[in-house]
């Protein structure tokens, strides 16, 4: 002690060096840990599924006002899958099945290799399960009678012979054992996957207009929006769509070529969950719009006369109506108006009148005054929304997933039996002392190893 301070012994200060790295170990290897961890990638999931991903910052902003806003970019929830503190938690969840599996790996290893002292005397005394058989046979014959009964409840047995007795050791699923490490080694596939995937991987949109080429697409983050190249060129050859008698639209499909230095590489229909995949981008089927319209065709019927005449139009540009003074004109066009498909704002103008508007759906009738019109047809050019999307880590989660079914079947549908088995000479026949362990449905393996026993007693 010196000047009131203490100075720790090389002895404790050993043991405050060595205690700290054992309590870093024993935190990362807590259950409890695995499981906060679990609960939070879940919750945190949930919200990145009720909060859409990957919009413009400033439709955010208007859905929560300014408040919210902040505070939701702030933690970058609007791009949660690639903020830091999602990428920390999957980190965190990785060294912990790491540390886990670890820690579990050398009891795994001796349980799986050969035991080197199968005939030890004291397993008989220190095992889970333990019979003891008096028998009325010789020795020759009981060793028969037992190689073939083990042999139909385990495997077949290895026999020796010592200080005259015969022992008999069976096992079988000794390799269900790796099912945990397969479990955990799985866990950590798929976890690294999805970090390669939200560090490495992106989503964005390009729109191409119909018979037109791009090769820049948009991408979004919870910074905004960013214009990216591809490196090559994506032509859209035609676009179609069929629509239901609502109006709604059944299906859309674009078909596109994509081309390297001017020539042509590869071409293919996208369609909703039928994408076309080039040097790892994935081209999907996500929206469409129409670029241009024009010669709307419309079918006016002058109601007290019965006249009737196809009136072509374009916007702004007033036709007159049969039979009258009275002119129509197109004031503005949807191309999904109300869910129920394309549609035109008609303005109907009359002498002396105020001028009357009115929405036209394609092929349905709508009467104003004495007029009926029909919207019958137009000429569009459509465009597609083409989304681009890379996971260089997508390979990497559906190992994991086989592994994990592999792993899964190894532990639930494989049992890691073992039997020991000692016969000793008495004066009016033989003892069998039985010993064995299972590592799951140890009262189904009790049921079948007491109707050995039962064999044994009974069998003369």
């Amino acid at each position: 002690m010196v000047l009131g301070l203490w100075y720790p012994s090389s002895s404790n200060y050993n043991k405050y060096i060595f205690r700290r790295p054992f309590k870093i170990y024993k935190f990362f290897s807590s259950l409890k840990l695995t499981i906060s961890l679990f609960l939070a990638l879940a919750i945190t999931s949930i919200f990145g599924t009720i909060i859409q991903q990957g919009l413009p910052l400033g439709r955010y902003e208007a859905l929560y006002g300014p408040r919210v806003f902040s505070f939701l970019k702030f933690f970058n929830i609007f791009d949660m899958y690639h903020s830091w503190w999602f990428t920390l938690l999957l980190i965190l969840l990785s060294v912990n099945v790491i540390v886990c599996t670890a820690k579990q790996i050398p009891r795994i290893i001796k349980l799986i290799l050969p035991e080197k002292n199968k005939f030890d005397d004291r397993i008989f005394g220190s095992s889970q399960i333990n019979k003891t058989v008096q028998c009325r046979k010789s020795l020759s014959d009981l060793e028969q009678q037992i190689t073939s009964l083990l042999k139909s409840l385990v495997s077949k047995p290895v026999q020796v012979k010592k200080d005259g007795k015969s022992y008999f050791f069976s096992e079988k699923g000794r390799y269900s054992r790796i099912g945990f490490v397969f479990i955990h080694f799985s866990i950590l596939l798929i976890l690294g996957g999805g970090l390669i995937g939200a560090i490495w991987g992106f989503n964005g949109q390009m729109n191409i207009v119909e018979g037109e080429i791009a090769d820049t697409f948009v991408l979004f983050n919870g910074d905004g929006k960013r214009v990216e190249k591809l490196g090559f060129q994506v032509c859209c050859d035609s676009f179609k769509v069929d629509f239901y008698k609502t109006g709604q639209p059944r299906e859309y499909r674009s078909d596109l070529t994509i081309l390297e230095n001017g020539k042509k590489v590869i071409s293919g229909a996208v369609r909703v969950n039928d994408p076309l995949i080039y040097k790892g981008l994935k081209f999907c089927q996500a929206t469409y719009g129409i670029a241009g319209t024009a010669n709307f065709k419309i079918i006016a019927k002058n109601e007290k006369t019965g006249k009737e005449t196809v009136l072509t139009l374009n916007m702004m540009k007033k036709v007159p109506l049969p039979d009258s003074k009275s002119c129509f004109a197109i004031a503005k066009f949807m191309p999904n108006y109300q869910n129920r498909g394309p549609a035109v704002l008609g303005v109907l103008i009359e002498p002396e009148k105020p001028h009357d508007v009115l929405w036209l759906f394609k092929d349905h009738k709508q009467q104003k005054n004495e007029f009926s019109f029909i919207f019958k047809d137009f000429d569009s050019r459509y465009y597609t929304g083409i989304q681009v999307s890379r996971n260089p880590g997508v390979s990497i989660v559906w190992a994991g997933c086989i592994l994990i079914l592999v792993g899964f079947v190894l532990s639930l549908f494989f049992t890691h039996t073992k039997v020991w088995l000692r016969i000793s000479e008495r004066k009016d026949g033989c003892e069998v002392k039985i010993a064995a362990s299972v590592n799951r449905n140890r009262k189904d393996f009790e049921e079948k190893l007491e109707k050995l026993v039962m064999e044994l007693e009974h069998h003369e």
